[in-house]
């Protein structure tokens, strides 16, 4: 390993610590940090920063503090920095989910035409609700692979208040940042998002309605994030992948792989920072 990848690791690992604190409550549980959410959505446990190793131990008072704090048991952790972390996990009956761990610079984009249109939404555009709406369906493993802007148009009027608040909230304080991708006489038909920590982000959220998908909608999201982060005065953009196939579609936009990304669960994988909220 490079003193490069390294130090590539070291800051994702400081932003993926950073990002939750501005929405959750950050509880100690051993050598873990559970971070009690604020939002509309539940965050994650993940190793503290004192760098001690996890025990069994650990996990038991994470389930019951998760159990306190009606929280789902959820841990994720850089696999490269903790590796003798997954045996723990393993014994202790969670269910484990690998993903690729990305990175790119200013330098490292590579610049594509992209055939599709894409616009960054403003804070104050009722557009960001669709592009939620678009995200739910996107990521909905019970909808059709036809499903598209009829569904779409659903989630849009099922979409609720607190959702509501928290979105703009994000966006109007420059802390998250979308993109979509529009298609004619059907509008938004791909969303992403970069959540921002300093002059580091990482792209969330990114999904495609399952009727549009395998037409670059998602790709050419991604990079147009990545553009407006880095005139943003963005020096780093992380970006986990949900498996090495879409990995592969991300490194042709210029990302570099510098580790792998683990989540485990009580009932199943559900990390998705590829499109994670």
């Amino acid at each position: 390993m490079t003193t490069e990848v390294a130090l590539l690791r070291t800051r994702a690992d400081q932003y993926l610590d950073e990002a939750p604190r501005a929405d959750s409550e950050a509880i100690s549980v051993g050598a873990l940090t559970l971070f009690v959410s604020r939002t509309p959505w539940a965050y994650y446990a993940r190793p503290d920063r004192s760098g001690r190793a996890v025990r069994p131990r650990d996990l038991v008072r994470l389930r019951r503090a998760c159990k306190n704090w009606r929280q789902p048991l959820q841990l994720e952790w850089i696999c490269d920095l903790h590796p003798s972390l997954e045996a723990v996990v393993r014994k202790f009956g969670l269910i484990i989910s690998e993903h690729p761990l990305l990175v790119m610079t200013q330098e490292m984009l590579e610049v594509q035409r992209r055939s599709v249109r894409t616009v960054v939404l403003d804070p104050e555009d009722l557009g960001l609700l669709k592009a939620r709406a678009v995200a739910h369906v996107a990521f909905d493993q019970t909808v059709g692979t036809q499903a598209g802007v009829v569904q779409r148009e659903a989630r849009f009027a099922q979409l609720d208040a607190d959702e509501i608040r928290h979105v703009f909230a994000r966006a109007r304080s420059g802390r998250t940042v979308t993109g979509i991708a529009v298609q004619e006489g059907s509008g938004a038909v791909a969303v992403g998002s970069y959540n921002r920590v300093g002059d580091t982000a990482e792209i969330v959220g990114v999904g495609t309605l399952p009727a549009y998908r395998r037409r670059g909608f998602g790709s050419a999201v991604v990079q147009l994030l990545c553009e407006n982060a880095f005139a943003n005065g963005i020096q780093l953009v992380l970006l986990t992948a949900e498996d090495e196939q879409v990995a592969q579609i991300y490194q042709r936009l210029g990302f570099r792989r510098i580790g792998t990304y683990m989540g485990a669960e009580e009932q199943g994988p559900k990390v998705d920072r590829g499109g994670r909220s």
